[in-house]
């Protein structure tokens, strides 16, 4: 009888370039309050430096923290919102090179699975895009109003946790793990990429490069677009060239007091997301 085997893969950083930071700053940009935009904007940039940090210390955790910031934004939305960022962004950020090897994988007949802590809804389009049949997500929780709640639905696909599912997964439906190979690019996902006989890193971090060449395992480098933080200076600043648009539109209606308070917190956001994308470069 022949061998079953599969291929796993990560998502962001791996098949596409991007983070889930990415993600949520095409849904901030797209809240239809004004005042939402730049509450969910400004509140990013002030915690970009410590979700950076929890990120590096602990997968999980950071998982916990940063979908929180989810929280009050509408479920029919965060679906249709989904489609539009694959089709508007992610597509484009998709590596060539993957494109080839998911297809070399298709024909080697490996069964192929995402495997992501990105949000469901995020990855679900990519998936059908790919050909990708089995998606693995996170999911957020919901109010009976529809509303997110800000916590995510366990199992939390960060870490060991990743493994803990291929390892039920290949049990359950008789792949052998020992055959079967995994993609990915942060040494968050070491636990993911250790469960399976060929383990690739793609365009790996430091510390997953590392343990990579330790191992003797492959690595793949593929040519990365601009990176996020750019994108994030970008859209700021787009964000306050609208704002200050429709503060001067409607200065005499609200009251010039109140205009010139909302104009310059659009300045400030816009600015120091400018310059924290630089430092960070």
């Amino acid at each position: 009888m022949a061998r079953k085997t599969a291929a796993f893969y990560d998502l962001d950083g791996t098949i596409l370039h991007g983070s889930v930071v990415d993600h949520y700053l095409y849904f901030a940009k797209t809240d239809p309050s004004l005042p939402g935009r730049v509450r969910r904007l400004a509140e990013t940039l002030v915690k970009a430096p410590y979700y950076k940090y929890i990120d590096y210390l602990d997968r999980l955790q950071f998982n916990h923290e940063f979908y929180a910031s989810y929280a009050g934004l509408s479920e029919d939305r965060l679906a249709i919102l989904g489609e539009a960022l694959f089709e508007k962004v992610l597509r484009k950020k998709i590596y060539g090179g993957m494109l080839e090897l998911l297809k070399r994988d298709r024909q080697a007949g490996h069964h192929q699975v995402l495997l992501t802590g990105a949000l469901d809804f995020v990855a679900q389009p990519v998936a059908r895009y790919l050909g990708i049949k089995k998606v693995v997500a996170n999911r957020l929780e919901y109010e009976v109003n529809g509303l997110c709640t800000g916590v995510l639905r366990p199992p939390v696909m960060a870490g060991p946790e990743k493994a803990n599912w291929m390892r039920e997964y290949a049990h359950e439906h008789g792949y052998d793990l020992r055959w079967s190979v995994a993609y990915a690019d942060d040494a968050a996902d070491l636990p993911m990429l250790s469960m399976v006989g060929r383990p690739v890193a793609v365009n790996p971090d430091a510390r997953l490069l590392a343990t990579a060449r330790s191992h003797g395992w492959p690595v793949i480098h593929i040519e990365v677009s601009k990176s996020w933080t750019r994108d994030a200076a970008r859209e700021a600043i787009e964000l306050g060239k609208e704002g200050a648009r429709r503060v001067r539109e409607e200065t005499q209606r609200r009251g010039p007091v109140v205009a010139r308070r909302t104009l310059g917190l659009l300045g400030d956001v816009a600015s120091g997301v400018r310059t924290w994308a630089r430092g960070n470069e």
